[in-house]
């Protein structure tokens, strides 16, 4: 009966983005937006940065991993079957792991962490789809995949390089059998329970993080193949809209004008969208790189509306906070493309936004999903921070 109902509230919530575009009854008007100026920082970037790396480094447990599946809520997102609680976990390790390479140069204790993160998540086998249904695993394949070419571009952790370039391999093959039908990646596949997923769940975002974490396996020396590429490509620029946003799902295409497709609602998948196509030349050029980090700042309040929030796309444009620092974090290589004095307003704008929303424990969290929320948020929060940097 649970899984019936988590699975009904799962569908519900593609339902309410489906068709939904109004505000609930008794609502008031959605606030005008404001450009959110690059105040700055309450405190110090630097001393900011530390207490975030040293909340990373005193969660970690035992075992080298992140995380946990403890939750306090009464009703969590649709799992499917326990293996999701593998996908959320090495996803999230495979975050803090990333997070803690930078100041792992100059920390011993981060570097010990790294090295106990990394013996545990390059050995272990690829995490698979929980059910027919529940494709977590994503995630999983994409960060364990970032992480493991993250480390393979470390000469000091040559040490950790076969198993990273094994595990790279394993992530790749996986994707492969997870690629939705029509090219693209999702996370769910609620239609038809077949060997390859239908993609009639894939989402713009899923398939953009994915092509980001391909391409930075190929800069590390592991390829994927090309009709792979090709087709998520193909998938990606489909859902992109002649106003910059990005169709949130393939489900949603003939939907265009509801309103989280609007810009406004896009704002956290935007990013990670634009730098996938460009990366991949998908014929965007710099002034729509600049026009989507516009459109972050002129309309933030509505992304940060959403942080928080324990129900998925509760909020204005429907917009859920398990995509803030996700968002940010992209939004912050998207700047990096960028010549350096263009891109400098938007980091110095990013650092701001993260020092701001730095909680006094030293974490960073947007969506209290099981016990990884704070671990995943303080890795996003921490390497938008590194790439922020001067």
């Amino acid at each position: 009966m649970r899984r019936r109902a988590l699975r009904r509230c799962a569908l519900a919530v593609l339902a309410l983005a489906a068709c939904g575009d109004a505000p609930r009854a008794g609502e008031a008007a959605a606030p005008a937006a404001t450009a959110v100026p690059p105040a700055p920082p309450a405190a110090p970037v630097d001393a900011v940065y530390r207490k975030g790396v040293a909340y990373l480094i005193a969660h970690q447990n035992m075992d080298g991993s992140w995380g946990s599946f403890a939750s306090a809520r009464v009703d969590e997102v649709y799992l499917g079957t326990n293996a999701s609680y593998s996908a959320f976990g090495e996803a999230t390790t495979g975050l803090c792991l990333m997070a803690l390479l930078a100041p792992a140069r100059e920390s011993t204790e981060a570097a010990q962490a790294v090295e106990k993160g990394a013996r545990y998540l390059f050995k272990k086998p690829p995490v698979l789809r929980a059910t027919s249904d529940a494709l977590y695993s994503v995630w999983t394949q994409i960060y364990v995949l970032e992480a493991a070419s993250a480390v393979l571009r470390e000469p000091r952790l040559k040490d950790f390089h076969s198993d990273a370039r094994r595990s790279a391999r394993k992530q790749i093959e996986v994707l492969g059998q997870i690629q939705g039908s029509e090219g693209g990646f999702g996370y769910y596949d609620f239609h038809f329970a077949g060997s390859h997923p239908t993609g009639s769940e894939s989402c713009s975002f899923t398939t953009a993080a994915a092509l980001l974490a391909l391409d930075h396996a190929k800069a590390a020396g592991v390829e994927a193949p090309q009709d792979l590429l090709k087709d998520a490509q193909q998938s990606l620029a489909r859902l992109r809209l002649g106003d910059g946003a990005y169709i949130y799902g393939v489900y949603a295409q003939n939907v265009p004008q509801r309103l989280f497709n609007n810009v406004k609602g896009s704002l956290g998948r935007s990013q990670v969208c634009n730098l996938a196509l460009w990366r991949y030349q998908g014929g965007l050029k710099q002034d729509d790189l600049r026009a989507g980090l516009d459109n972050l700042f002129q309309y933030h309040p509505f992304i940060e509306m959403g942080k928080g929030r324990p129900i998925p796309h509760e909020s204005w444009y429907f917009t859920a906070g398990y995509y803030f620092f996700f968002g940010h974090y992209y939004a912050a290589q998207v700047a990096r493309e960028l010549p350096a004095q263009q891109g400098r307003k938007y980091l110095d704008g990013l650092q701001s936004i993260m020092c701001r929303l730095q909680d006094p424990d030293g974490s960073w969290w947007d969506f209290p999903l099981y016990g990884y929320y704070k671990a995943y948020g303080t890795a996003f929060a921490l390497l938008t921070l590194e790439l922020a940097k001067p």
